[in-house]
């Protein structure tokens, strides 16, 4: 098997995951190799709060879109997840505070303590917002993401439902206060805030109507042979699935060649327990098998050949 009927689809959005160390950032850079030669303008991101792109491009990358050196079509950029929301709270605190002063019994110094604390994962949505601010432009033909390890990105894929209650909070607490003013003056009153809860409402359900686009979605996993590998993809197929999130292919990274070398024998010979369970598991899937490199996956010349790998015919 391999990626091979990634290129056939007209996907826009190709997000790579998986266990911290099992080579998704590799399998990322070298697959965006792959669609830019192909001839699709692309865009690389990582969402990883350590990326490691910038190391495997051998190149410096910023928060902006970065051409590759020596790739056509081919650009990548770090996202700061933590940057991008202290964005989102300069742009939007004043209205935030307005809704929490207006709809609580809280003072102006309570509000703005309570608004001081990290609503959990919030900067990891407006990380995704930005990828999708980029998209609406269309300047690119397809984006790529290397996520940041399972544990994030199971949160990340259960973010817009735990957003969406939030924002449902704030509407309550601003639709009591509407409720109350235009009670007693009789008249309608939109006011900033409403606006931004609005944009919100329609942030969170663009996210959403994105990663469950099986037309322009695709997730794939990555994983290696070992116990906690095998495990980790479990719980993320399972999220995937619970949360209506288009999967159909895994990776299966750093698996030992056949060898005559005792302890490489003993390696295989696990790994290929490990291998047969994730095939047993997970066989609606498409799964390709890459072998561990002798040297490790940095700069050009290894990326294009691990990209030979996946889109094998």
């Amino acid at each position: 098997m391999s990626l091979n009927n990634l290129l056939d689809k007209k996907l826009q959005f190709i997000l790579f995951g998986g266990k911290g160390g099992v080579g998704k950032t590799s399998m990322a850079a070298a697959a965006s190799i792959v669609f830019a030669e192909s001839g699709k303008k692309t865009l690389l991101f990582t969402t990883d709060p350590a990326p490691s792109l910038a190391d495997s491009f051998g190149q410096e990358l910023s928060n902006k879109p970065t051409a590759i050196k020596g790739i056509d079509n081919l650009f990548a950029m770090e996202i700061n997840a933590q940057e991008v929301l202290q964005e989102f709270k300069e742009k939007y605190g004043e209205d935030i505070l307005d809704i929490l002063q207006k709809g609580t019994y809280l003072d102006e110094n309570e509000a703005e303590e309570m608004f001081k604390l990290d609503i959990p994962g919030l900067d990891e949505v407006m990380g995704l917002k930005k990828i999708t601010d980029f998209m609406d432009s269309q300047e690119y033909d397809l984006y790529v993401v290397d996520t940041a390890p399972t544990g994030h990105t199971l949160r990340l894929l259960t973010l817009p439902d735990l957003l969406d209650n939030w924002i449902k909070f704030l509407a309550n607490l601003r639709w009591r206060y509407r409720y109350m003013v235009e009670r007693f003056s009789g008249k309608e009153t939109i006011e900033k805030a409403d606006e931004f809860l609005l944009e919100m409402k329609k942030t969170v359900k663009k996210v959403k109507s994105l990663l469950q686009d099986g037309s322009r979605t695709e997730f794939v996993t990555v994983t290696i042979p070992e116990a906690m590998g095998v495990l980790e993809t479990e719980d993320l197929i399972k999220t995937l699935k619970e949360s209506d999130i288009p999967s159909n292919h895994i990776i299966v990274n750093n698996i030992f060649p056949k060898s005559k070398c005792d302890f490489c024998a003993k390696r295989w010979e696990m790994q290929s327990k490990y291998i047969k369970t994730i095939k047993d598991n997970f066989s609606e899937f498409d799964i390709t098998e890459i072998e561990l490199q002798p040297q490790e996956i940095r700069g050009l010349d290894a990326l294009k050949k691990l990209g030979k790998s996946l889109f094998h015919s």
